[in-house]
């Protein structure tokens, strides 16, 4: 037998190998696709399991982020969730996030609090010295942290279009209290407070991406939001809340249009869900319920899916 072969049968052998490739590699990057959004989702599911387990225990959701105005240690949810996920209990929230006690966790990265699908190995630098009433009596020393990114994020109000849809809807600073959210400033939340309905009710969406500002599907010179400060969002002990709002389409950024046209999916990773899925992404609802929004999500549905408490029972058909 030949242990070669001659120039036409290379040739052709290329050929073969090119076409079968050709055929094989769509299919390959559809189901790498598919186990990515399947993974997402589940990883989503498994923090609404974790907050539900928190309610149960403390008869109310986490805090959004504690720290806010008070000189308590600076946190979010992600830290109160972390022994409801079957994860070492590491963390301290008498701590801040970023303090030497609480270093070591909040740089690790945590697959749980990341879509698969989302650009890998991110980080929020932080620098801060501790809070008021942070239990290390150290108040002078500056602190570095490099904490490990997160995908998901609670609001702390809505930013309305200032006309079209937004002219009945708003206040008068074109803002919705941000005091109406399933979760709020630093104490627990009765579910009780929801009275939309736990169904009803917008706890998590994916804001994927951050540090960095991306802006449909472009990403953005810079890093972060608020720099290096202990309020930065992005990372998963951190400040866990943003304010919700849809964007003009064209730009991803605001001001929207006041329109069905402006985009709450995928257009602006700072307001509204955005994820590296094709075609939407995913959000959590206070029952635990994992549910797939398209990129043409109403604005306002959006908007009143982000308050506990409007009166408006959205009928799931318009997600």
């Amino acid at each position: 037998m030949r242990d070669w072969l001659n120039p036409l049968e290379v040739v052709v052998l290329t050929v073969c190998l090119l076409i079968f490739s050709s055929l094989l590699l769509p299919g390959l990057l559809v189901a790498r696709d598919t186990a990515r959004e399947q993974s997402c989702q589940d990883r989503m599911q498994q923090m609404g399991t974790a907050f539900l387990q928190y309610e149960k225990v403390h008869r109310g959701l986490p805090p959004r982020r504690s720290g806010f105005n008070d000189g308590n240690p600076y946190g979010g949810w992600g830290g109160y969730i972390l022994p409801y996920l079957q994860l070492a209990d590491q963390y301290d929230t008498r701590y801040d996030f970023f303090d030497p006690k609480n270093k070591s966790i909040v740089e690790t990265q945590l697959p749980v609090f990341l879509c698969p699908a989302s650009p890998a190995e991110r980080f929020v630098q932080i620098q801060s010295q501790a809070s008021t009433k942070s239990l290390n009596p150290d108040k002078s020393t500056v602190y570095t942290c490099k904490a490990a990114a997160v995908d998901f994020i609670t609001s702390n109000g809505v930013q309305m279009a200032r006309n079209g849809y937004g002219i009945n809807a708003m206040g008068k600073e074109g803002r919705i209290g941000n005091q109406r959210q399933p979760m709020t400033d630093n104490e627990d939340l009765p579910i009780s407070k929801i009275t939309d309905g736990l169904s009803n009710t917008l706890l998590l969406i994916e804001q994927a991406g951050r540090p960095a500002a991306w802006r449909n599907k472009t990403k953005k010179p810079g890093d972060g939001q608020f720099g290096m400060s202990p309020n930065a969002r992005g990372a998963w002990a951190g400040w866990g809340s943003i304010s919700f709002g849809a964007v003009n389409p064209e730009t991803g950024e605001r001001p929207p249009r006041g329109d069905s046209t402006d985009c709450s999916v995928n257009c602006n990773n700072w307001l509204g869900i955005y994820s590296f899925h094709k075609d939407g992404g995913y959000v959590l609802f206070c029952d635990g319920s994992v549910k797939f929004f398209g990129t043409k999500l109403d604005p306002l549905t959006f908007a009143y899916l982000t308050i506990r408490d409007d009166g408006h029972l959205i009928e799931h058909d318009d997600f």
